[in-house]
Formats: structure tokens, C-alpha cells, sequence
């Protein structure tokens, strides 16, 4: 695994999670995975159903033929501000489930920079080259035409707070210490299945 620490703009202790994130997480699955790709165009999305992390609206948007032409040979995964009225601070990650164990996948793009979501600027993030598309439809990531994707949101509630992890955690296994982090969550979001 890359070292990220210099991608770790502002973090926290975990310690000090519960007083700075409003944190939660959605599991979006997504049946008929070949229908659907054949059904969504490149620069369209499947979205998950609505859910709230930190008194905001967020969805899930999957784009199996890529955000736009320029990556139409990827999956896209985004989470999108459903209410862009408000300036909201946050961090996200995605993985997809790894069917042949029991955890997430962590070859997958890690975005750990406080993204800001609003109608002024972006009201979503992600990533336009979350995993080549050819890649994708041979792992671990697909079985039975079904798919699943784990979003964990991170809300900043105080960003004075803010302080780098601690050198250990950076070095070593990042999942580990948001892992850490993310179990301070006082959110807690039910599953939705794609229609």
C-alpha cells in the first residue's frame, strides 16, 4: 500500500473524533449489474436512496460507463449534497465488497482531504477513475451481476480541532486507523438495494 501521509491535509486524533465528525455510513447494492451498464450511459448514474449523515442529505452515484467521456473506461463512484443550500465540510470514502472475504476492498482510491461541498462549488466527490471498468468485471468486486459499494461520510462538526494522525497511523495501515476513527459514529444508516 502507497504511503498517503501527504494526502492527510487535516485529520484528527481518534480520540477526538466523536467531538469534531458527525460520522455514518450507506451500503448501496446494485443487482443486474450487466443490465444496468448496458441501460446507463456514459455521464449517468444509478443513485442510492437518500441518507442523512450530519443533519444533511447524501446519495451514492454509481456511473458504470464513467462521469464523462473522458473516462468511460471506469466505474465512477460519487457521493453527492442532495441540499447544496448549506457549505458542508466533509471527508468520504468508497469501497466496493470483496465477495471472496468478509471485508471492504482496499485497492481502491482512498480520498482522506476534507472535501467542501456546496452549490457555489461542487455538491459532489468522489472519483471519475474509481477502478477500470475491465478490472472491475473480473474481481472479486462482482459476483452474481451484483455489486456492492460502502460510503463512509465524516462531517465536520469543529475544524479548529483539526490535527495530523499520529505518525504510526500514517505509516502503517491507514483502514485500520479510519476504522478507528469511523467507530466513534453516533449515525447509524440502513442499507438500500438498487430497484
Amino acid at each position: 500500500m502507497l504511503l498517503l501521509t501527504a494526502f492527510f491535509s487535516f485529520l484528527i486524533t481518534t480520540s477526538q473524533a466523536a467531538d469534531v465528525f458527525l460520522t455514518g455510513s450507506k451500503t448501496f447494492e446494485i443487482t443486474d449489474y450487466s443490465v444496468v451498464k448496458k441501460g446507463v450511459s456514459t455521464g449517468n448514474c444509478i443513485q442510492s436512496d437518500p441518507f442523512t449523515v450530519g443533519g444533511y442529505q447524501w446519495a451514492i452515484e454509481f456511473y458504470p460507463q464513467g462521469f464523462n467521456p473522458s473516462y468511460s473506461d471506469f466505474v465512477s463512484v460519487i457521493v453527492r449534497l442532495l441540499n447544496p443550500k448549506n457549505v458542508v465540510k466533509a471527508i468520504q470514502t468508497h469501497h466496493f465488497r470483496d465477495w471472496n472475504s468478509t471485508g471492504w476492498s482496499t485497492s481502491t482510491p482512498v480520498d482522506s482531504n476534507l472535501r467542501t461541498f456546496s452549490a457555489n462549488g461542487y455538491t459532489g466527490w468522489g472519483y471519475f477513475d474509481f477502478m477500470a471498468r475491465s478490472n472491475f468485471e473480473v474481481s472479486n468486486y462482482l459476483r452474481n451481476d451484483t455489486l456492492v459499494i460502502k460510503t463512509n461520510i465524516w462531517v465536520v462538526k469543529d475544524s479548529s480541532s483539526f490535527l495530523m494522525p499520529p505518525l504510526s497511523a500514517a505509516a502503517g495501515n491507514l483502514y485500520s486507523w479510519w476504522d478507528q476513527v469511523f467507530q466513534t459514529s453516533d449515525v447509524s444508516v440502513e442499507n438500500s438495494k438498487s430497484g
